[in-house]
């Protein structure tokens, strides 16, 4: 077999059938009980609830992640343009500085360590 064959040939997957399961699947095996195809369980119906609650985000934002949570901050559609700028720019300021304030801290204790 050459290279041209590896990478001519087309790649097959195949699903895997439990033995117990002697009907062939279709569409209706690999969808939820409403037929609906690419949601999350009824048990998930509360993420996405939680991502579009403006609290939740700006929680998220300066209690855990800073920055690093700007992508949540852009997802909720509650949220206007102006409104995604100005909580942005605060976020990666207050970021900045606890970074700063923990560099500051490791400084001293370094001083006082060595002095």
């Amino acid at each position: 077999m050459t290279q041209q064959d590896d990478f001519g040939s087309a790649i097959e997957a195949q699903l895997v059938v439990p033995s117990s399961a002697g009907a062939p699947m279709d569409a209706s095996t690999l969808s939820d009980r409403q037929g609906s195809f690419g949601k999350a369980p009824a048990g998930y119906g509360g993420a996405d609830k939680l991502i579009q609650s403006k609290l939740a985000v700006l929680a998220c934002l300066f209690l855990v992640t800073g920055f690093l949570g700007l992508p949540l901050l852009w997802m909720n559609r509650r949220f206007s343009a102006a409104e995604r700028f100005l909580w942005a720019f605060a976020v990666t300021i207050y970021t900045l500085v606890l970074i700063g304030l923990v560099g500051a801290i490791v400084i001293w204790c370094y001083k006082q360590l060595m002095g």
